[in-house]
Formats: structure tokens, C-alpha cells, sequence
């Protein structure tokens, strides 16, 4: 990567970290649930996974929202603003079919 690769749109550079981030976040949130099981309650790695489940569900939607905005805009964003947004929509997919899965067992369970 040449240090100009971003120079056409920063927003869209900024919406690319954006979505790169929020899938990482949510990838480490769950794999760490999924790796502590039933274990979590008593793990200190727990609120961590919290914490990054959630800054991932923050990160998605501006995610989206700063790629539309530098699709937009007048200069040209190229191809990473596209990237985001798509990583956006899947990382808020997960999401919400996490919050409805977790929905779906505490509903069961009471």
C-alpha cells in the first residue's frame, strides 16, 4: 500500500477502520464468549468480551453511516467506502441476531 492510497477521501478511510474495527471486535467478543462457555460468569475475561461486543455494535453503524456520507460527497471514495459499508451491514447483522439468540435463551429461562 502507498501512503496516497487514502488520500482521495479521508471520511472513507475513516469508514474503513470503522468497519475493519467493528469486525474485530465482534469477532474477539464472540469467540471469547463461545471459547469461556459456561465458565464466563467467574472469568475475568468476560467484561472484556462485553466491552467489545458492544463497541463493535457502536462501530458498525458508523461504519455505515461515515461510508454513505463520503459516497456522497463529491470527491471520489473509492473502493474501501464500499468495504465499510458492507462490513457494517454484516457486523450489525450479527448483532442483532446475537441480541435476538440472547433474547430467545434468558426467554426460556425464566
Amino acid at each position: 500500500m502507498t501512503p496516497t492510497l487514502f488520500q482521495s477521501s479521508r471520511l472513507a478511510a475513516a469508514s474503513f477502520g470503522l468497519g475493519i474495527g467493528a469486525l474485530v471486535g465482534i469477532l474477539v467478543a464472540l469467540l471469547t464468549g463461545s471459547l469461556l462457555g459456561a465458565a464466563a460468569e467467574s472469568s475475568r475475561l468476560a467484561p472484556g468480551a462485553g466491552v467489545a461486543f458492544w463497541v463493535a455494535a457502536l462501530m458498525a453503524p458508523a461504519a455505515i453511516v461515515t461510508g454513505v456520507i463520503a459516497k456522497t460527497r463529491g470527491r471520489q471514495p473509492g473502493w474501501w467506502s464500499t468495504l465499510a459499508i458492507l462490513l457494517g451491514a454484516i457486523v450489525l447483522v450479527i448483532v442483532l441476531v446475537t441480541l435476538v439468540f440472547i433474547l430467545a435463551i434468558s426467554s426460556t429461562h425464566s
